[in-house]
């Protein structure tokens, strides 16, 4: 049994938690929550974002404008999974649009000017040929130097593990503007603040970059001796990307999309299965079993017809699991 004392103690160590768990924008000194795992928080306030290890505010902080919403998230969602086998042909009429999330996804992005000197072996055939005929290339090495010049933009995901269907998305980072909290407000958007902070971040993208110049490097040498190479950061920026959660009933079924709303592009969207594709379904599965009883019948009563009865068995077993899989399925993700 707990005694008052015990709750109390409990109780102040929860008070003390969720104290320790506020940050003062360093911007506009307003309180805000910290949630789990963040590495930055951007105030809800004023839109500052505060790193939590350096306590830094970022004044770089851009944002790409909502293209996509309401209305029109209602006509490309069924547009897009209009091209999907099984899709039922009413659900653009049918389909009730129940809920708009709007997110807000955080990205850094870094934009980096590199420089690499190499030396190394490279391959190349002499100029001179036999007056024979010959299967075999004389492919000889020589010592060969040159340099990599490049600029090159990296973008890193805030998260490492969470929402992976954004993580490879082309990001068209030049449209970029100035972050505007009236806008996300304006949309009723929420803000996802990354779990990857600054200096692990700037790691990651650079070394994207050396990746690239060895990349380079290796189209013009099979081997490296050495290089000198030097790697400058022109621009950082933290950068929020409109994503819009959509949830649509047909009927008692229930899905979801996610859609990036700056560029109207469909991630992924889930499609009831319509009952005419159920059908064919059912009808693959009794077709599929009276061939596999045929195909058992004729290998074991003609013997020379045996191999081709048992192939055929087990052609049709496949098409059985199909069946079976497409009648049963009453749900399927489309994703690009």
């Amino acid at each position: 049994m707990w005694t008052q004392d015990g709750w109390e103690m409990i109780k102040m160590a929860v008070e003390q938690q969720t104290q320790s768990r506020k940050l003062q924008c360093g911007n506009c000194q307003a309180e805000n929550n910290i949630p789990p795992f963040a590495s930055v928080v951007t105030c809800e306030y004023c839109g500052t974002p505060n790193e939590l290890q350096t306590g830094k505010t970022f004044q770089n902080h851009h944002m790409l404008q909502v293209y996509f919403s309401g209305s029109l998230l209602q006509e490309l969602i069924p547009e897009y999974l209009s091209k999907y086998v099984g899709v039922p042909t009413d659900f653009a009429d049918k389909a009730v649009f129940t809920e708009f999330e709007l997110r807000m996804m955080p990205f850094w992005m870094f934009k980096f000017h590199g420089h690499t000197d190499y030396q190394g072996l490279g391959k190349y055939c002499p100029g001179g040929h036999s007056q024979m005929w010959s299967r075999s290339i004389d492919i000889q090495t020589r010592p060969e130097r040159g340099s990599i010049d490049l600029d090159q933009t990296c973008l890193i995901f805030g998260y490492g593990e969470k929402h992976k269907e954004i993580r490879d998305e082309k990001i068209p980072v030049g449209a970029k503007e100035a972050f505007d909290m009236s806008a996300v407000r304006a949309e009723g958007g929420k803000i996802y603040d990354t779990e990857i902070g600054y200096q692990d971040a700037f790691r990651m993208a650079e070394d994207q970059v050396k990746a690239r110049h060895s990349q380079l490097i290796y189209r013009e040498i099979f081997k490296i001796d050495g290089m000198n190479q030097n790697i400058n950061m022109k621009e950082v920026s933290y950068l929020h990307v409109p994503f819009y959660r959509v949830v649509y009933n047909y009927g008692n079924w229930k899905g979801e999309a996610l859609v990036d709303a700056a560029r109207g592009k469909v991630l992924r969207a889930e499609y009831p299965v319509s009952r005419s594709h159920r059908f064919w379904g059912l009808a693959f599965i009794i077709a599929a079993i009276g061939i596999i009883g045929g195909a058992i019948y004729l290998a074991l009563q003609q013997p020379l017809w045996q191999i081709a009865g048992i192939a055929a068995a087990v052609i049709f077993a496949g098409l059985l699991i199909f069946g079976i899989k497409e009648t049963l399925t009453k749900k399927k993700v489309a994703a690009e």
